[in-house]
């Protein structure tokens, strides 16, 4: 009886071994292809689950991308393999991409409206699943960013949690500079909306009292085409 346990559970560990040795081959091919395709080096993939029969596949043949990997990582991958029959079978396989990359965190506590500063900022390398668009890709994206809420120390910050500080408040005095590739006009200003750099606001010329619409630039300046 014994004996017989034995083998059983000699059988299972060897199935599991191979059906691992298979699946690392997969996960190598698709992690070699993406690196290929996006030209990045810091990346892995990992199979979000296996179909049945290529647990019980004898060889892979051959790996390609059916579906590229979404915003969150996941994508699809044909596989060719040879079956236990000796017959050649394809099967698609779900995976996601995983990417080492450097994340930022809140040192402290900070509230809706504080512009994050070098201080106020650590770092780490991790993995990640999710889009790179996701995260900020280096510590400048962060910098004299606004906070659009308050974020406890210990969280990530993503790109989504700042914003470009507003520059022009409603009310202010501007510059008001007008430009063509022949002529440049300078004029004083009243912001009519705030505004943040590279957005468009209404001004009202101080010396003619007409309105214009123009791009915010720092420095309190406010760029009109004509």
């Amino acid at each position: 009886m014994r004996v017989w346990v034995f083998f059983v559970g000699l059988l299972f560990f060897l199935v599991g071994i191979a059906f691992g040795q298979e699946t690392g081959v997969v996960e190598k091919r698709l992690t070699e292809l993406l690196k290929e395709e996006y030209g990045r080096t810091g990346i892995y993939v990992k199979l979000d689950g296996t179909p049945a029969q290529l647990k019980h596949a004898a060889g892979i043949r051959s790996v390609n991308l059916h579906k590229v990997p979404d915003v969150s990582g996941k994508g699809l991958a044909i596989v060719e393999f040879k079956a236990e029959d000796g017959s050649v079978r394809t099967s698609y396989v779900a995976f996601k991409v995983f990417e080492t990359r450097k994340i930022y965190y809140a040192k402290r506590a900070m509230t809706k409206g504080s512009l994050v500063a070098p201080e106020d900022v650590e770092s780490k390398e991790t993995s990640v699943s999710q889009s790179e668009l996701i995260y900020p890709k280096d510590l400048e994206a962060l910098i004299g960013k606004a906070l659009k809420k308050d974020v406890a120390a210990g969280t990530v910050l993503t790109n989504g949690m700042v914003d470009s500080p507003q520059v022009i408040r409603k009310g202010e005095m501007v510059t008001i500079i007008g430009e063509n590739r022949t002529l440049s006009v300078r004029a004083k200003g009243k912001a009519e909306e705030p505004g943040r750099v590279g957005d468009r606001i209404r001004v009202r010329n101080l010396s003619s009292g007409g309105e214009v619409f123009g791009t915010v630039a720092v420095g309190r300046i406010v760029s009109v085409d004509f």
